[in-house]
C-alpha cells in the first residue's frame, strides 16, 4: 500500500509540473512570443502615382484597366512592395493593411488585386474581408480599435491609424494570435500617420522618402522593398513637415 502511496504521489507531482509547463507555454503564446505584423497604408504606400513609371519609378507596374480613384484616378499602380514584399522580415509576419482612404469602393478589382499580391507575398493574412469606416465606400473619419473588424481596415482619416492597429491586435488576440506591441510595424508614406505611433510601445516607419510630392505631402513611388525593415521605433524621412489638413 505504501508503495502505491508513493506513486500517487509521484504521479500527482508530474502532472502539477506538467500543467505548469503547459500554462507557461500557453501564457508565452497569448504573449505574442514570435509573432509580428506588419501594416501598410495603400496610396503611394503600396501603390504609386498612376501610370507613372520611368524614370523615377521603374520598379512599379501598371496594371491597365483596373481603376485606382485615389488623388484623381487613372490605372492602378504598384509600388515595388504592393507587388510583393517576398524578402523582407514582413514575409514571416501577420499582414494587413490601414488606408486612410476606400481602395476605390466595396467590390473593386484594386481590393481584389492588393489582397491578391498580399497573399502572394509569404504574409499571413487571415481573412479576407474589409472594414473599417469605408468598408462599403468612402466615408472616412477617426478611427477607433473597435473599427478592426479584420485586418484589412479602411476609413481612417491620417492621425488615426495607430487605433486601428491597437485594434486589430485585440482582433488577432480573440482568435489565438498574441502579439506584442513591439512587433506591430506600420509603414506609411506621411508623417502625420506615423508620429502618433510614438508613446504607444508600437513601431511605425514613413516610407518612399527618395521620392516625395511636397504639395500633397505624399510619397510618389511609394515603398521599396530596402525600406521594408524591422528597426524598432517611429521614424519618418528626414526634413518631412507634413501637417494635417
Amino acid at each position: 500500500m505504501a508503495g502505491i502511496g508513493l506513486v500517487r504521489q509521484a504521479l500527482s507531482t508530474f502532472l502539477l509540473a506538467a500543467g505548469a509547463t503547459c500554462a507557461a507555454s500557453l501564457e508565452r503564446s497569448e504573449q505574442g512570443s514570435g509573432n509580428c505584423l506588419c501594416l501598410f497604408d495603400v496610396d503611394r504606400t503600396l501603390t504609386g502615382q498612376q501610370d507613372l513609371t520611368s524614370p523615377n519609378c521603374s520598379a512599379n507596374q501598371v496594371l491597365p484597366g483596373i481603376k485606382d480613384t485615389a488623388y484623381g484616378g487613372g490605372d492602378l499602380t504598384l509600388s515595388q512592395v504592393g507587388q510583393s514584399f517576398k524578402g523582407t522580415f514582413c514575409a514571416s509576419c501577420y499582414i494587413g493593411i490601414v488606408t486612410a482612404g476606400d481602395v476605390s469602393g466595396a467590390g473593386s478589382q484594386e481590393r481584389a488585386t492588393l489582397v491578391q499580391h498580399l497573399q502572394g507575398s509569404g504574409g499571413k493574412l487571415p481573412v479576407t474581408d474589409w472594414s473599417g469606416p469605408s468598408r462599403g465606400g468612402e466615408a472616412r473619419r477617426a478611427c477607433t480599435s473597435q473599427d478592426a473588424q479584420s485586418t484589412l481596415v479602411t476609413g481612417c482619416l491620417d492621425g488615426t491609424k495607430q487605433e486601428a492597429a491597437k485594434g486589430i491586435v485585440t482582433w488577432l488576440a480573440r482568435r489565438g494570435v498574441g502579439i506584442l506591441p513591439s512587433n506591430v510595424w506600420l509603414f506609411d508614406d506621411r508623417s502625420i500617420n506615423i508620429v502618433p505611433f510614438r508613446g504607444t510601445g508600437m513601431n511605425a516607419k514613413m516610407i518612399s522618402c527618395a521620392t516625395r510630392d511636397p504639395k500633397m505631402q505624399t510619397g510618389v513611388c511609394g515603398a521599396t522593398t530596402q525600406e521594408i525593415l524591422q528597426e524598432p521605433g517611429v521614424i519618418v524621412c528626414d526634413d518631412q513637415f507634413d501637417v494635417l489638413v
